[in-house]
């Protein structure tokens, strides 16, 4: 009987081990079928900035807004990921620069979801922008916008400086508010050395009617990448080649083997009062001290001086000889003829001719962009460039020497470009401060240029 009863105490509590063993199993189960499917238990959330991609190793680096904290988080095929227009795509279709809010597994930091956040504002063909540094303050789209030294800076997938932005390039630009978070260059600079063009100098060359500028020793050119019709002119002469710029490559364009032709270039005179105020065709400071040779068409003009109006035109060039006088209001005066509150610009002999004819642009002359009026010469101070030794110094296009070198200081925005062959040619924007001190720069040193190149 006590046999009996041992044997019944024992086949009852194998019953319960083994119903407490499947209840534990079925528990675990359940566990591991939520979190395979992605619930929001046991997971966390992040916004950032976007900074690498590695499709082969399927993760991506995350650095959070306002920080340098980084992650790195993994995906596969079940990441639920939305492009800013709401649309899915895949992880791999992820890029640099983009500002996400991601949600990922804190067991082993696989992404979950990832989306653009509704405060998040985007701009994309960003071509006119400008930056003042001492106020990290970002200027675009007619508005003012600051960024940090968090602001992630990118090209091609890679982090760069924010010196290594150019005037000639295009940016998409993302933030929140009025904080700028990520800049990213989608179309870059590259440049045009010109050789053979010894008949031509101290005339002038167009890059593509955007890049006008006076014809010197040395010609390196920061234009866009594309491809452009490279003119020069000087007098009655003209030469023409096509060129095809590429992001961070040089263009070498010859002109030896060419033969120049008279053929639509007009000849520009101006008369411009008072003497000694700035004149720049299409944004590009020009020497009119002689007579400037353009192909035919039009072309946005401005004259400044300080103490005076500056005055903001069109040219129209449809004549072989053009002249053009344009004289400048003084900021002081008080006009009482109505008719005489802009600026005087007209051609002499016929007024009614199209030819030389200029038409005042009231908009933009009351808010002249600052790259594009003149930039002042401070020759009591200079500028020197130290390092790297031995290369070509170029300011705005302008040849200045080997370093080290010296030069007049010019202040305000401009572009240092430094080349040397056998290394990839490297462009600085700078901003130079009116201060009555001497300025020294020092740069890093060039890459060499790959065999491929």
């Amino acid at each position: 009987m006590k046999n009996s009863k041992k044997i019944l105490l024992l086949m009852m509590c194998l019953l319960c081990v083994c119903m407490l063993t499947a209840c534990t199993v079925k528990h675990r189960r359940q566990r591991n079928s939520v979190s395979a499917t992605g619930s929001p238990v046991n997971t966390k959330t992040l916004t950032g900035v976007v900074t690498g991609q590695d499709v082969e190793k399927q993760n991506i680096t995350v650095r959070e807004l306002d920080s340098n904290l980084e992650s790195v988080l993994y995906y596969d095929s079940t990441a639920a990921v939305t492009n800013k227009f709401g649309e899915t795509i895949t992880a791999e279709q992820i890029t640099t620069g983009e500002i996400l809010e991601l949600a990922y597994r804190t067991s082993d930091t696989l992404l979950v979801s990832a989306a653009v956040p509704e405060d998040v504002w985007e701009y994309d063909e960003v071509d006119s922008f400008s930056f003042r540094a001492e106020e990290n303050m970002m200027r675009f789209a007619d508005k003012k916008y600051q960024y940090s030294a968090n602001t992630y800076i990118s090209s091609s997938g890679q982090q760069i400086a924010l010196a290594e932005l150019n005037q000639e390039d295009t940016l998409t630009v993302r933030g929140v508010g009025i904080h700028v978070y990520s800049i990213t260059r989608t179309a870059g600079h590259g440049y045009v050395r010109l050789t053979g063009y010894e008949d031509f100098t101290g005339g002038m060359v167009e890059v593509g009617n955007r890049i006008i500028l006076p014809i010197a020793d040395n010609m390196l050119i920061t234009a866009p990448a594309g491809i452009y019709r490279v003119t020069l002119c000087k007098g009655v002469s003209i030469a023409s080649k096509t060129a095809t710029v590429q992001q961070d490559q040089t263009v070498t364009v010859d002109f030896s083997d060419y033969v120049s032709t008279a053929k639509d270039i007009g000849t520009v005179t101006f008369d411009i009062e008072p003497e000694g105020a700035d004149l720049t065709i299409n944004g590009t400071t020009v020497d009119y001290s002689q007579p400037v040779a353009l192909n035919y068409g039009e072309y946005k003009i401005t004259v400044a001086m300080t103490g005076y109006e500056t005055y903001s035109g069109t040219l129209d060039v449809e004549d072989a000889s053009v002249p053009v006088h344009i004289d400048l209001i003084e900021e002081q005066a008080t006009v009482n003829n109505s008719a005489t509150a802009t600026p005087a610009a007209s051609a002499a002999g016929d007024n009614n001719s199209p030819s030389g004819s200029t038409t005042s642009d009231s908009s933009s002359s009351s808010s002249t962009d600052s790259s594009a009026a003149s930039k002042k010469v401070d020759s009591s101070h200079t500028i020197t460039v130290t390092a790297p030794r031995g290369v070509e110094v170029y300011l705005d296009n302008v040849y200045k020497g080997l370093a080290p070198c010296k030069f007049k200081k010019v202040i305000g925005s401009q572009t240092v470009t430094l080349s040397q062959t056998g290394y990839v040619t490297k462009s600085y924007s700078i901003d130079i401060l009116d201060d009555d001190e001497d300025v020294t720069l020092k740069f890093a040193d060039l890459v060499k240029e790959t065999s491929s190149r």
